[in-house]
C-alpha cells in the first residue's frame, strides 16, 4: 500500500536529505543519476525499505562526491588509473561525509552490505583480470580499515589471495604500505591522483625487478644444466670405461634420470591458498604488466555506485508521474531589487503593523474569571451575595501564529502578458505586480512574530526546476535581489507543490500553510488535485491565489482577484484571515 501522506513519502525524504547535506536533488523519471550539480532520483512512490536504503546510500554518495570532488580533474587514456583513483576517492569523500554527518556511515555500510547479502559484491579471483584484482583489492581494503565496513573482510581475504598470486610480493607488500597513507596523507581527489600515480609506478618497478629475478635464475638454471650436461659426460665416459660394473648398478636404480624434475619449478606443488608467499612466482612478469596497463572498461568490475544507479532504475510501469524539481538560484538583480524594496517597503511597514497589531490582539493574556483560583477580583465580591461564584481572576495565554507560510508564485508565460484595470486602463503585465505584492507580503510576515515566510516560483530554468527566492529562515532584505524574474515557461503546480510542501516540511512551526498565487491552469490538474489533497491530508493548509481565474476548483480556500491594482491589498487581506484562523 502505497503512503498517502507526505511525512515519509520518497520524493520528500529525499528532498530533505539532499537539502541537509547541502545539494539539489530532483526525483523524476526512472533512472538516478548526477552532473555534480543536481542529484536525479527515479519517481519512486513505493514503500519497499530495501529500495530506499540503497536510494539514501546513494545520495550519501553522491552528495560526498558534490561538496568533495573535483570534476575538472583529467585521467588521461588510462582506464586502470581512472578506476583505481576512483576507487581512493570514494572512501575520501565518504570519510570526509561522515565528520559532519555521522549518521551516513551507517547508511552507505547498510547498502554495502545487503549487496554482500545478494551476491552484488563479491570477492576477485585467480582467474580474474589482473587489473580487476588490483581495484578489488584496493576498494575492498580501504573500506574495511578507513570506513570500518568490516562485512567485507572475508571478500579482502579472498582477493588478497588472488593478489598475491598474480603480483609480485614486493608489490602485495608495498601496496599495503601506500594504502595505509589513506585518509589522512589525502586532502583532494589531486592527492588521490598522486597516490594512484605512485602505485602504478611502484607496481611497473616490482614488475621489472620480478623479471630480472627470472633472468637471473634463468641463467643460473642454464648453468646448473651445463653444468651438469657435463658431469653427465663424464659419467658416461666413466661408465662407457667401467659398463661392465655399472651395468648392476642401472638395475638397482632404474628412476634415478626422472629424480631431477620434482625440484623444477614446474614441479613446485601449487598452492591455491597463497599461504607460502615465497613458493608464488611469475613465470612472464612483463606480459602480465602489459595485460594490467592496458586493461579496458570491461576488464573491471563495474563501479559499486553505478551498480547501485542500475538497481535504482524503474520499469517503465512502475515510473510514476511525480517529479520533483530542483530548487534553483535565481538570476539576481540587486539594482532592481533594491528599488523594488524602495518602493513596497513604505505601503509593507503600514500593513506589517496593521497585521502584527491584530495578532497581537489575538494572543494577549485575557482575563476571565472562574469558581477558583488563587487572586480574587474585588470588583465581584458583591455577586456572592447574589449566589454568582465566579469571583476568581484567571488569564488564559493564547499562542503566537507559530505558522510557516510558503508563498509559491506562478511566472509562466502568461504573466507577463498586459492587462487592465477595471477602468480598460492599461496597468502592465501580471509579472512586476505580482512580484510587488509578494515581496511586501513576505516583508510583512517577516515583522510578524511566530510566522516565517518562503517565497518560490515556478518554473525554473525548466519544468523541472523552480526558482528559490527566499527559503524558511532567510532575511528578505537580502534577497530583494532575486524578485526581478520574467515571465517564461508553462505552469508545473504540481512540480512547484511538491517543492514547496517540501519546505514547509521541514520547518518547525506548527501550523503550514501552502499560498500558490497563478494566472493559468496547472499542466496536470489531476496531479494537482492529489497532491494538493495529500498536503491538506499531511497538515498542510492549502489557499489558492488567482489572477483574472476562478481556482476554486484546486483550492478549498481560494480568491480570485481580477483587478490586479488591488492585487496587493487583497493578499492581504487573505493573510489576515489566514493568520487570524490560527
Amino acid at each position: 500500500m502505497k503512503n498517502r501522506t507526505l511525512q515519509n513519502a520518497f520524493p520528500i525524504v529525499a528532498a530533505a536529505i539532499g537539502n541537509r547535506f547541502g545539494v539539489k536533488v530532483s526525483v523524476g523519471g526512472d533512472k538516478a543519476e548526477t552532473d555534480g550539480q543536481t542529484i536525479w532520483l527515479p519517481a519512486y512512490e513505493g514503500d519497499d525499505p530495501d529500495y530506499q536504503d540503497v536510494a539514501w546510500g546513494l545520495l550519501a554518495h553522491e552528495a560526498a562526491h558534490i561538496r568533495y570532488s573535483d570534476f575538472t580533474l583529467r585521467f588521461g587514456h588510462s582506464v586502470l588509473r581512472r578506476r583505481l583513483c576512483g576507487a581512493i576517492e570514494d572512501v575520501r569523500i565518504e570519510h570526509e561525509l561522515a565528520k559532519d554527518f555521522p549518521g551516513t556511515r551507517l547508511t552507505i555500510r547498510t547498502v554495502i552490505e545487503k549487496m554482500i547479502v545478494k551476491g552484488d559484491f563479491v570477492a576477485s579471483s585467480i582467474d580474474d583480470h589482473p587489473a580487476n584484482i588490483l581495484y578489488s583489492f584496493v576498494l575492498k581494503n580501504l573500506r574495511v580499515t578507513v570506513l570500518g565496513q568490516t562485512a567485507l573482510l572475508p571478500l579482502v581475504a579472498q582477493t588478497e589471495v588472488a593478489l598475491k598470486a598474480k603480483f609480485p610480493k614486493g608489490a602485495v607488500t608495498r601496496l599495503k604500505g601506500l594504502l595505509s597513507e589513506v585518509p589522512d596523507g589525502l586532502q583532494s581527489e589531486s592527492d588521490c591522483l598522486h597516490l594512484t600515480d605512485r602505485i602504478l609506478t611502484m607496481i611497473e618497478q616490482e614488475f621489472e625487478q620480478q623479471r630480472q629475478r627470472n633472468q637471473a635464475q634463468q641463467s643460473v638454471d642454464e648453468d646448473t644444466l651445463s653444468d651438469q650436461t657435463d658431469t653427465d659426460d663424464a659419467e658416461q665416459d666413466t661408465g662407457d670405461n667401467a659398463s661392465s660394473e655399472s651395468e648392476g648398478d642401472d638395475d638397482l636404480n632404474p628412476g634415478k634420470p626422472d629424480e631431477e624434475p620434482t625440484t623444477s619449478p614446474d614441479s613446485t606443488p601449487s598452492n591455491p591458498q597463497g599461504d607460502d608467499e615465497d613458493a608464488m612466482e611469475i613465470p612472464d612478469p612483463m606480459g602480465v604488466l602489459q595485460t594490467l596497463l592496458s586493461a579496458g572498461d570491461g576488464d573491471i568490475e563495474q563501479d559499486l555506485f553505478e551498480s547501485l544507479k542500475s538497481v535504482l532504475s524503474l520499469a517503465a510501469e512502475n515510473v510514476s508521474e511525480l517529479l520533483m524539481p530542483s530548487g534553483h538560484e535565481p538570476p539576481m538583480d540587486e539594482r532592481a531589487g533594491a528599488f523594488l524594496l524602495r518602493k513596497v517597503q513604505g505601503e509593507s511597514g503600514k500593513i506589517r503593523a496593521a497585521l502584527q497589531g491584530l495578532v497581537q490582539s489575538q494572543t494577549l493574556n485575557r482575563s476571565q474569571h472562574a469558581c477558583r483560583g488563587r487572586r480574587m477580583d474585588g470588583k465581584r465580591l458583591h455577586r456572592l451575595s447574589l449566589g454568582e461564584t465566579k469571583v476568581f481572576q484567571r488569564k488564559q495565554a493564547k499562542s503566537a501564529p507559530n505558522t510557516a507560510i510558503h508563498l509559491l508564485l506562478d511566472k509562466s508565460e502568461s504573466m507577463g502578458y498586459q492587462v487592465t484595470d477595471s477602468q480598460g486602463q492599461p496597468i502592465g503585465s501580471r509579472m512586476p505586480i505580482a512580484l510587488e505584492a509578494t515581496l511586501a507580503l513576505a516583508l510583512a510576515f517577516e515583522g510578524i512574530p511566530g510566522v516565517n515566510p518562503g517565497v518560490t516560483a515556478f518554473p525554473g530554468h525548466q519544468d523541472d526546476s523552480v526558482f528559490r527566492l527566499l527559503e524558511h529562515g532567510q532575511r528578505v532584505n537580502t534577497r530583494t535581489g532575486a524578485f526581478s524574474l520574467a515571465a517564461t515557461g508553462s505552469t508545473p503546480m504540481t512540480e512547484a507543490i511538491w517543492f514547496g510542501a517540501a519546505s514547509l516540511l521541514r520547518c518547525r512551526e506548527q501550523r503550514k500553510v501552502l499560498m500558490v498565487i497563478n494566472d493559468g491552469q496547472p499542466n496536470d490538474t489531476l496531479s494537482t488535485l492529489e497532491l494538493l489533497q495529500r498536503c491538506r491530508d499531511s497538515g498542510i493548509e492549502t489557499v489558492g491565489v488567482g489572477l483574472g481565474l476562478d481556482v476554486s476548483h484546486l483550492f478549498p480556500v481560494a480568491i480570485t482577484i481580477n483587478d490586479l491594482s488591488e492585487l496587493r491589498a487583497q493578499l492581504f487581506e487573505l493573510s489576515k484571515a489566514v493568520l487570524l484562523a490560527a
